[in-house]
């Protein structure tokens, strides 16, 4: 089941509380606070996408959907551990 805002909101606060304080043992704050910037992250895209696929491809929404994902993969590699421009090799 979704949470509300007021749920979601503290939640997050909590997890973020949890983190500070080094109790977070079983990594659930964690992973809250990933999944929360993960879904921002691919709201984003999905905002966009809609709006690229209902005004017919504009170029101006197809550039910023290459940026986001272009973002949410640079995020990806942060999160694994890679820095910015290390390819993993």
């Amino acid at each position: 089941m979704k949470p509300t805002a007021n749920q979601l909101s503290g939640a997050l606060k909590r997890a973020q509380e949890m983190r500070a304080q080094g109790e977070d043992p079983d990594y659930l704050a964690q992973s809250v606070i990933y999944l929360q910037r993960r879904d921002a992250m691919l709201e984003r895209i999905l905002l966009h996408l809609e709006r690229y696929l209902q005004f017919g491809h504009p170029e101006e929404e197809h550039s910023k959907l290459i940026r986001l994902v272009d973002d949410a993969r640079e995020m990806e590699r942060i999160e694994k551990g890679a820095g910015k421009g290390d390819f993993g090799l």
